[in-house]
Formats: structure tokens, C-alpha cells, sequence
């Protein structure tokens, strides 16, 4: 069934994509906002370690047709889930009142948008738990049914055999998740890897939660990135805001 509905929502995504690119050459300038808060439409039957929290950021709320779809479908898969995106400057408020003076100064020394997305997510799941997923992802299948009751956390694992965090889930105060800041943090200290993806980003993720005794899924079969999205509606004023481009002219840390 999950391998079913992963290609339903791949051909969904294809289907719909033609007509993003004709909305996006028509209306160039069309921006649809994502709500900062979303409370859920109804009540869960049973209760989880992983709180019932759907968190999302990106460099602007207002995004998008592309973007915009895709953020609905995710909630239309996450009907007893509350959604919470978080602009920059709450993701920064975030970590200087919830972490350590030293987790605050290595997220405020970071100069690229990505980078700074890997360390709160890990810290904002670590603080309150919940999922976290790109703003580029789509769920192939509700969370509901692949998040059981007793997981503590959830890792995909890409088809090269390494774990990504394009999709995470966990319950608060995960040591996991505590091994994932304390990595990425060293990591800033250091400054000695030129890649947002090896210093902050699946990286150090892989090295971590690819290592300890978690719950580990196959990505497909949970969710996807680019299912309905392009790079090019995702950032549709300035493609030089793209992690990898944006590290080709500046380096990570200050």
C-alpha cells in the first residue's frame, strides 16, 4: 500500500507540475502565504512519545504556487498533527532563549540560510519534539501510520544507503538528537569542512543516528523531496539563496 501510494503521489506530483510551470510564467510575482500556526482538524485515538507537531521553515512565508500545494498536501496527511512554520528571526529567538550560550553563538556565526535550518531543526525537535520536514518534501503517507506509539525517533534512509534530515521525528530530549547538535556544534568550532551538507546537514546525521540503535525507514516510503516542487519555485526570486550556490560565494561560518 505505502509503495502504491508513493507512486500515485509521484505521478500526482508530475501531473501538477506542468501546471506550477504555467502558473509561475503567467504570474511570476504570485505569493500564497503559510500560516504560522495550524491546529489540527481532530483528535487522535491513542497517544505517542512523538509529539503530535509539524514543524516547517523556509526563507519566507510567502512562497510560491508550487510551495504552496505542496504544503497543503502535507496537511491533508496530518489531520491530528498541529503545523508550525518558523520564520528566520524565530528560529533565532528560538535557540538564544532555549540553549546553551555556546549552541547560540555557533548558530549566530553561521552565514548561510541552510546551515542555520540544519542546527534549529535538530534543536527545536531536541527541545519539543515533533517532525520536522523540508519545506520542499511531501509525505508519501500519513504519519499516523508509519509513527507508532512507541518510537522515540524516525530516520530515513536514502537509496545510497545514508541517512538524511530532509525528514526528522522525534520526542524531546532525545540523546540522539543531543549527539546531533554536539557534532554539528564541534563542527562550526572547527571550520574545517566546506560543504553546508558535511558541516550542519545530512552529514552529521548519517554519522550519528547511522550509528545508534533508532528506527530507521526507507525515504521513499515515508516521504520525498521535489514531489511537487522545483528549485526554481522554491526560490523563485534569487536562485544564488540556494545552499549550494550560496557556499560557492561566502563561506559557512564567520
Amino acid at each position: 500500500m505505502r509503495r502504491a501510494a508513493t507512486t500515485a503521489v509521484q505521478l500526482l506530483g508530475n501531473a501538477l507540475k506542468i501546471i506550477f510551470f504555467i502558473d509561475f510564467k503567467v504570474r511570476p510575482t504570485k505569493r500564497y502565504r503559510i500560516p504560522a500556526v495550524s491546529a489540527p482538524r481532530r483528535e487522535p485515538k491513542n497517544a505517542k512519545k512523538i509529539p503530535r507537531i509539524f514543524w516547517q521553515t523556509n526563507h519566507s512565508a510567502d512562497v510560491t504556487l508550487s510551495v504552496y500545494v505542496n504544503y497543503l498536501f502535507n496537511r491533508l496527511l496530518t489531520p491530528t498533527f498541529e503545523h508550525r512554520f518558523v520564520s528566520d528571526d524565530e528560529c533565532e529567538e528560538f535557540i538564544r532563549e532555549n540553549c546553551s550560550s555556546e549552541t547560540y553563538d555557533c548558530y549566530s556565526r553561521l552565514q548561510i540560510g541552510a546551515a542555520k535550518a540544519d542546527l534549529w531543526r535538530v534543536l527545536v525537535l531536541l527541545h519539543k519534539g515533533g517532525i520536522y520536514l523540508d519545506i520542499d518534501a511531501a509525505f508519501s503517507w500519513s504519519p499516523e501510520s508509519f509513527l507508532s506509539s512507541d518510537h522515540s525517533e524516525l530516520f530515513l534512509r536514502e537509496g545510497d544507503g545514508r541517512l538524511t534530515n530532509y525528514f526528522m521525528a522525534a520526542s524531546p530530549g532525545s540523546t540522539i538528537l543531543a549527539g546531533i547538535r554536539d557534532r554539528a556544534v564541534h563542527n562550526i568550532k572547527m571550520n574545517s569542512l566546506k560543504s553546508v551538507f558535511d558541516m550542519t546537514g545530512p552529514s552529521v546525521v548519517d554519522a550519528v543516528a547511522g550509528r545508534a540503535a533508532v528506527e530507521i525507514e526507507r525515504s521513499k516510503l515515508v516521504c520525498r523531496q521535489g514531489q511537487f516542487t522545483k528549485k526554481i519555485f522554491q526560490y523563485p526570486d534569487n536562485m544564488r539563496g540556494y545552499w549550494a550556490r550560496e557556499q560557492e560565494q561566502k563561506a559557512i561560518v564567520k
